[in-house]
């Protein structure tokens, strides 16, 4: 897989991305019942949890930051983690997507980062990390259309752009049902180490063992 990380992103704390790429996936698997235990017992944290903790977590302040250092709201573009939560205060149940969706909504709920998830047989490489530097457009999961500035950080392959403001994933690059190969992706934040970020994809791909055993994986760290 070929990955740039430009320079420009140093100026927002960013140095590494952790990105991992999986093989034989099976988005439709029903997942065991230890995984739905942890899933349930997350949810169950979620809607107890206080909004207002999350200002006293580094991680989550490192992404408020860099929203912050771009000019941009941090209530209209908040990081993954407090979306989720919004999200499932708001249903009163954590949204079940599919098992895979499902595993990295339950990491993200652990770790607090942001994690990409693209479908590997829908990009043309090579993939850049960057701040755009020019006017784009970007296509959000079940949203309209957004217009991207050039001081927008966000990465993207030949086609478009995978991720913009490491909150939001494209609909045009999502894992869906006939998804068997995908990458995921940690760009954190100047708060959270390479050895996190990695830490917390190994805890991911164990829980998909569990549910796939065949699957393979790679983790790379582009610099």
């Amino acid at each position: 897989m070929d990955y740039k990380l430009d320079d420009s992103l140093k100026t927002l704390g960013i140095d590494t991305i952790v990105v991992a790429t999986v093989h034989g996936l099976d988005t439709l698997a029903a997942l065991p019942e230890q995984l739905e235990t942890e899933l349930q017992q997350i949810e169950a944290a979620v809607l107890k949890q206080s909004l207002e903790s999350l200002e006293d977590n580094q991680v989550v302040q490192g992404y408020y930051e860099m929203i912050q250092k771009i000019k941009r709201s941090k209530k209209k573009y908040p990081p993954t983690v407090e979306a989720l939560i919004k999200n499932v205060q708001r249903r009163e149940s954590l949204p079940r997507i599919n098992s895979v969706v499902d595993l990295y909504n339950l990491e993200a709920l652990t770790s607090y980062f942001s994690i990409g998830a693209h479908d590997l047989r829908k990009i043309t490489f090579p993939i850049e990390f960057t701040v755009s530097g020019r006017e784009d457009v970007f296509h959000p999961i079940m949203s309209s259309e957004k217009k991207v500035m050039p001081f927008d950080y966000l990465y993207r392959d030949q086609n478009g752009v995978l991720a913009y403001l490491d909150c939001r994933d494209s609909e045009d690059y999502k894992l869906d049902e006939q998804t068997t190969d995908a990458i995921f992706v940690i760009q954190g934040n100047e708060y959270t180490s390479t050895e996190s970020r990695v830490e917390a994809l190994e805890r991911f791909i164990k829980k998909l063992q569990v549910m796939t055993p065949e699957i393979t994986y790679q983790i790379e760290i582009i610099t």
